[in-house]
């Protein structure tokens, strides 16, 4: 992508809650309405800027741009640096910037941070989120039975990981984000592996080809907001996708939003079925990880 945009969606699904949870394996199975306490929210890791802290941040596996909410960025008196044309799952928009010393969590420990400013709003009250453009070449560790766990960690070697689960070869855009092939039912997608969204977002490309049904929302309306970082937000109509393959693992009756947002655009899959897969998928498994080295994603169930 030429130029200082950055490629940034999603932070936010709003008006979904009380949707059925998808299924995993067990096609047979009534959706059920229970949600774990990982899948109701965002991932999110302790960070210390400049060494003060430490700060709720997301971890972001479909942004190549990081955030911090704007009064933390005046609270710690981090300077300007200028404005970058950012892309959100809903349009391209123009976004000031600031610098951090340092910033660390984990196994990540970075220098002269440039992070985009913006309001709580769009961040659902957290203080900012870290993309790919930090945590590039480390590895993501997601726990989700139980309490949730998140670990940034440094990638293994090869013959260190002993996984007997599914493993994803993904293909890395944009300064490491991860896109995947899966299929819904007959149909082949893209997967952009999403973990700052709490529900999964399909396009109309892949509602029409793999027949996804529209959903009443429990406020007895079809559609739900899709907000970007800075609080500017798009509707997507409510769906139930029958079925999604990722490698082994095979889900059904999944709960998504369908549109056609800026973000399959930005990646190249407006007229492709392609889909954000969000926490709401991901906390099915046991254990996730993303190796953003290698670009490998690895599903437990």
């Amino acid at each position: 992508m030429p130029g200082p945009d950055l490629t940034r969606r999603t932070m936010a699904l709003a008006g979904l809650a009380g949707l059925a949870s998808p299924t995993l394996v067990r096609a047979q199975d009534a959706p059920s309405f229970t949600t774990s306490d990982a899948r109701q929210g965002l991932l999110t890791v302790p960070v210390t800027i400049n060494d003060r802290g430490p700060y709720a941040f997301a971890i972001d596996s479909a942004a190549n741009a990081s955030v911090i909410a704007q009064d933390l960025a005046v609270g710690l008196t981090l300077p300007d640096a200028g404005e970058v044309t950012m892309h959100t799952v809903v349009a391209s928009e123009r976004a000031p910037t600031v610098r951090a010393s340092r910033l660390r969590t984990g196994a990540l420990d970075a220098r002269d941070v440039r992070l985009v400013v913006t309001g709580r709003q769009g961040l659902l009250g957290l203080d900012g989120l870290l993309g790919t453009d930090l945590l590039g070449g480390l590895r993501l560790v997601l726990n989700f039975r139980g309490r949730t766990r998140v670990n940034v960690t440094r990638p293994r070697r090869r013959g260190d990981l002993n996984f007997d689960g599914v493993r994803l070869n993904a293909e890395q855009r944009f300064n490491g984000l991860l896109l995947i092939d899966a299929m819904a039912g007959s149909v082949p997608c893209k997967v952009i592996v999403d973990t700052g969204a709490k529900m999964t977002v399909i396009n109309t490309a892949l509602a029409r080809q793999a027949d996804a049904r529209p959903l009443t929302l429990p406020d007895g309306s079809g559609l739900g907001l899709v907000l970007s970082p800075t609080g500017r937000g798009a509707a997507g109509e409510a769906m139930l996708l029958p079925e999604l393959r990722l490698g082994g693992a095979r889900l059904t009756r999944i709960p998504v939003l369908a549109g056609d947002f800026h973000t399959f655009s930005v990646w190249e899959l407006a007229d492709r079925p392609a889909l954000l897969l969000g926490v709401d998928l991901l906390g099915l498994f046991q254990t996730v990880i993303i190796d953003l080295k290698r670009g490998e994603l690895l599903l437990d169930h």
